[in-house]
């Protein structure tokens, strides 16, 4: 299963802009320097996770992009879904029970092997959110983070 650059550097783009906070925009410049790459594929980058509603923009002196929604209610799946071409997950049947009957004798098991990984690797991919890729300081305080702090 192949992941393009763009998934990484959006997955690294929106980490950098949960640490920053919703108070503090980051221009695309200045993302670019950070996850070093050029403006324009920046840019490129920004405008996806912004039609995906991922990020807004705040316009005018000391504007930028921010999140659009809290770091733990986005996920890395839903940032690689943003910026990359849909997954052929959705085409390939996870068994066999479900290929037509006109098509089962093309199934190998191969096939339902990959189909089921891919599968696999985006369910872990949904579960992780950029508030679990954030630095410590960058996380919200939870009372159940404090208290688990407090017990070591």
């Amino acid at each position: 299963m192949q992941f393009s650059s763009s998934a990484y550097m959006g997955v690294e783009t929106l980490v950098r802009l949960a640490v920053e906070g919703a108070d503090k925009p980051c221009s695309t410049r200045t993302l670019a320097g950070r996850i070093n790459r050029s403006v324009s594929f920046t840019e490129g980058l920004m405008a996806r996770l912004r039609k995906a509603g991922l990020v807004v923009s705040r316009h005018g002196p000391g504007g930028g992009y921010v999140l659009a929604k809290p770091a733990d209610q986005i996920t890395v799946a839903d940032v690689f879904e943003a910026v990359d071409t849909p997954s052929d997950i959705a085409s390939h049947p996870l068994s066999a029970d479900a290929f037509e009957d006109d098509k089962a004798h093309d199934i190998h098991g191969t096939d339902l092997l990959w189909a089921s990984l891919k599968s696999h690797v985006l369910a872990f991919l949904n579960g992780v959110s950029l508030a679990d890729l954030a630095p410590e300081s960058a996380r919200p305080f939870h009372p159940a983070r404090i208290n688990s702090m407090l017990r070591h």
